[in-house]
């Protein structure tokens, strides 16, 4: 089958691996001019991703990730209140992106271009690719939280904010003296106040490497907000653009920036704020649930966060990515003719299997103090 993919993130790019990889004609079609690189901070790295890279990109574990080997609880002043062991192995959005890209064959990725639309009839699918019309059998739609194709398909729905946001950022390792982040040094490293939740860890280097000293650490600054007119400041960029959802690297507002370091001077340990403070682009991520009235409207799919956003604090974005395609790759095989009836049942179990962790993370979110319940 032609299958189109709207959005050339982690997951498109899995699901055209796993669909490729079973015969079927796939091109993703992503509108950033470039493939993409620092996007995203760090991401746990779960068995069911694991296994996903290992089976199509031969990927192992020691190649993506650094290990973590204790969760370690900090109070104000930086004196240890929990200390337990962790394994969680935590790898950088852009590894598992790069693994991703340079698994598919060459050409898959079309950059510059975005799905603007589509017809769909009995026979098949006819997708607007700025001003080209390409006939497809599928048309799978990646496009993210703010999803635009689940907005045409869906138009009464939205997104609900779950009332916090998160402050992120990633630094260099190499940027402190080894006596400031020793206590850090592979450990995810914690501190809760009413109202917040601090965390860092580290991650591979931006080239992918692990050796001590050329890895970056991760933190990620979770703070309740309530305020309309404070949560629409933090998501106004330098240029005074509103966003959504999220401001990427490099275009929080100055105010906002200063805000930030303001904070993380009054508010945390040492350890943490010398981090938030020698952080050149920090950004920010408004926090939403999302849950699609469904994945499948006749031969469109949802896919990733445009089918579900869940929150962070499940630390199964990637995996969740991971399987949809591979569950996806399964319902159509090379040599399916009813399509159609084939995605609604796929939808079906799909949504069924998602609906606990969108109940998870606002429970996880709870014990921290954080948002809403849904």
């Amino acid at each position: 089958m032609k299958v189109v993919i709207a959005g050339g993130s982690i997951a498109g790019l899995a699901a055209a691996l796993t669909l490729d990889c079973i015969g079927h004609d796939v091109a993703i079609y992503e509108r950033s001019p470039t493939p993409l690189r620092g996007q995203g901070g760090g991401v746990a790295v779960l068995r069911r991703m694991m296994a996903f890279l290992e089976q199509h990109g031969h990927h192992c574990r020691d190649m993506i990730s650094v290990p973590t080997h204790r969760r370690r609880w900090i109070d104000r002043d930086g004196a240890v209140t929990r200390d337990e062991p962790e394994m969680l192995p935590f790898s950088s959005w852009d590894a598992v992106y790069r693994s991703l890209c340079s698994t598919l064959p060459p050409g898959r990725i079309h950059y510059g271009r975005s799905v603007t639309g589509f017809e769909q009839d009995a026979g098949g699918i006819d997708v607007h690719i700025d001003d080209q019309r390409i006939r497809a059998d599928v048309l799978l739609a990646a496009d993210g939280t703010g999803s635009s194709l689940r907005a045409r398909l869906f138009p009464d729905y939205a997104p609900s904010f779950a009332g916090y946001i998160a402050w992120r950022g990633i630094v260099d390792e190499a940027d402190f003296d080894a006596a400031a982040i020793a206590t850090l040094v592979e450990n995810m490293t914690l501190h809760k106040a009413p109202g917040e939740l601090f965390m860092a860890f580290l991650i591979p280097a931006l080239d992918g490497s692990l050796e001590p000293g050329t890895r970056r650490f991760n933190w990620l600054w979770y703070r309740n907000e309530t305020d309309s007119d404070t949560l629409r400041r933090h998501l106004t960029d330098q240029a005074g653009q509103v966003h959504h959802a999220s401001i990427h690297p490099g275009q929080l507002s100055d105010d906002s920036v200063a805000t930030l370091r303001q904070l993380a001077s009054e508010r945390l340990p040492s350890v943490f704020s010398q981090l938030v403070l020698a952080t050149r682009a920090p950004f920010i991520q408004a926090i939403f649930d999302a849950l699609s009235p469904d994945f499948v409207e006749g031969r469109v799919a949802l896919i990733g966060d445009a089918a579900c956003t869940v929150r962070p604090h499940t630390a199964s974005g990637t995996s969740k990515a991971a399987r949809d395609a591979v569950s996806l790759a399964e319902s159509l095989p090379a040599d399916a003719t009813d399509v159609v009836q084939r995605l609604a049942a796929w939808s079906a179990e799909r949504r069924a299997e998602v609906t606990s962790l969108l109940e998870k993370g606002p429970q996880l979110a709870a014990t921290f103090g954080l948002g809403r319940p849904l």
